[in-house]
């Protein structure tokens, strides 16, 4: 049985703004969340961030009651009853949805629209010649793609919905089972339209590296790892290079996983931007 430690952030594009991104990470439910509003609302007067984090506050406590319930998880349940209740709140707006959640090491992973999942496990790659020094790579193990209805139109849920049917009929449900070490990301458009694959594998490299070789409390964290990625994907949105990704001014939202041995000492703080 392994349980998820996390790390997560979220930098909105503008100063002094909640921003229009959400996300939740949960130790205790091991479940995480993020969604993505739709910026193009705002030349309606209307503030999508209000529709993502309403959204994303169902799916939460949706997530919590089935859990006092002793049920198993069900994250299409979840959103569903999460978007007919910001419907019949009347709450506008449009988002993308990310959900994943944890039962023993297996983890379900819901996503609609174009925040991504990265999921990585270190392994060892012997050396061509004997005495050779054994190294570590970061494999990929999965990686979502993005629903879109065309370039920079990705399905979403909208308020002007006439009814559930986008999203029942079109939502990738996967599950993956863990082992211990395994690392997920997970974003907002923000994060993989400005860092790369082969980057972001490259910093959770040098992350899984350094908590190896620290092996100390409190050092290497996925809370770190999230603060790393959050700073590197701002940068890029500001200041792109001339070849690669970068230069996409954008809310980013960050959710990191660890995967690690259970324990009945998980913490029951959930970091968010929902509430």
């Amino acid at each position: 049985k392994l349980r998820l430690v996390l790390g997560a952030g979220c930098v909105p594009k503008a100063k002094n703004s909640a921003g229009e991104d959400a996300y939740f990470a949960s130790a205790s439910q091991a479940a995480f969340g993020l969604a993505d509003g739709v910026g193009g609302w705002s030349s309606h007067g209307v503030d999508a961030g209000l529709f993502s984090r309403a959204l994303l506050g169902g799916c939460l406590q949706g997530i919590k009651q089935r859990s006092i319930g002793m049920q198993r998880p069900n994250l299409p349940g979840v959103s569903e009853e999460a978007y007919e209740a910001v419907r019949a709140a009347r709450i506008r707006g449009s988002c993308t949805l990310l959900l994943g959640q944890l039962q023993q090491d297996v983890i379900s992973i819901l996503n609609f629209g174009d925040c991504g999942l990265l999921a990585l496990r270190p392994s060892e790659m012997l050396p061509r010649f004997p005495g050779g020094e054994v190294k570590t790579k970061m494999r990929q193990i999965y990686r979502s793609s993005p629903m879109l209805h065309r370039r920079n139109l990705p399905r979403q849920l909208s308020s002007e919905d006439d009814d559930l049917s986008g999203l029942l009929d079109h939502y990738d449900l996967v599950t993956l089972r863990l082992r211990k070490g395994d690392l997920l990301i997970a974003g907002t458009d923000g994060l993989f339209d400005n860092i790369g694959d082969r980057e972001l594998t490259s910093i959770a490299l040098a992350f899984h590296e350094g908590r190896t070789a620290t092996n100390s409390k409190g050092r290497g964290s996925p809370a770190d790892l999230a603060k790393r990625l959050l700073d590197r994907a701002s940068e890029a949105a500001r200041a792109p290079m001339e070849f690669g990704p970068g230069g996409k001014l954008d809310d980013i939202a960050i959710v990191v996983a660890l995967a690690q041995d259970w324990t009945t000492a998980v913490s029951g703080e959930v970091l968010s931007n929902i509430e």
